[in-house]
């Protein structure tokens, strides 16, 4: 459920809440054309998904939450990739915000997202931060 928050109103520690991906051939295959991604043989071979398919949810979960949110900038991304996401598996990610604060007058907004299996591991972590626009 969306909600109207202003910045002022985002609280450090506020959840995210969670999604629930499930990554199968024609979701990856579909991703893989979008981003002109060229190691198919981690799909077709090893079984493995893209490790950054996931990534594309997290601005998404954050638009879902704030429905004032009229753009957001990415001004840092890091992500550390833990384990590799199979083909067909079900992942689930949540995100929280951690960290806000006011530079040259813009508005940033700092999140960490986890991915992780159905058995509840740790695939990837991410720490993003986005200067939020209302």
């Amino acid at each position: 459920m969306s909600e109207k928050l202003g910045f002022q109103a985002i609280t450090i520690g506020q959840d995210l809440g969670t999604m629930e991906m499930t990554l199968d051939r024609k979701t990856i295959n579909d991703w893989a054309v979008l981003v002109q991604w060229q190691a198919r043989e981690l799909v077709d071979n090893l079984h493995v998904a893209p490790p950054g398919m996931s990534i594309e949810q997290h601005p998404r979960m954050e638009f879902a939450k704030f429905s004032d949110l009229r753009a957001g900038i990415w001004a840092k991304s890091e992500h550390e990739f833990l384990k590799p996401i199979r083909v067909g598996s079900k992942v689930f990610i949540h995100g929280k915000i951690i960290d806000k604060f006011v530079k040259r007058g813009r508005n940033y907004v700092v999140t960490e997202y986890e991915t992780l299996d159905e058995g509840g591991e740790v695939l990837m972590r991410s720490r993003e931060t986005g200067v939020y626009l209302e």
